[in-house]
């Protein structure tokens, strides 16, 4: 697979492309929005994500629950690529972000 992105199967493997740009990704991003009731344009990389994920909280215990999500979503992606990398197993978008649902309240 070299460099190429194991979720799009499409375009260079970065952080910013695997956890934000990449259609996988963005699928993610989407349904935990939603789940959230969050609505926000997917800003340019990592470090305005967490801010704008951590802004959008209604108030301080919701922002700390909104973080959380945050590294819950990051880490099911990377979960996730591992899992198609050294096992094979295809990537889902809807069950990367159930996962990172359920890791996230656990």
């Amino acid at each position: 697979m070299g460099d190429i992105c194991v979720g799009c199967e499409e375009l260079l493997e970065s952080s910013s492309h695997l956890f934000m740009h990449c259609k996988v990704a963005h699928l993610v991003w989407y349904e935990i929005f939603k789940w959230l009731g969050v609505v926000l344009v997917m800003p340019p990389n990592l470090f305005y994500l967490f801010d704008y994920f951590s802004a959008a909280a209604f108030s301080k215990k919701s922002s700390k629950g909104f973080r959380m999500v945050w590294h819950a979503v990051l880490w099911s992606i990377w979960k996730a690529r591992n899992n198609k990398i050294f096992n094979g197993i295809a990537v889902d978008p809807l069950e990367i972000a159930e996962e990172a649902k359920v890791v996230s309240w656990k």
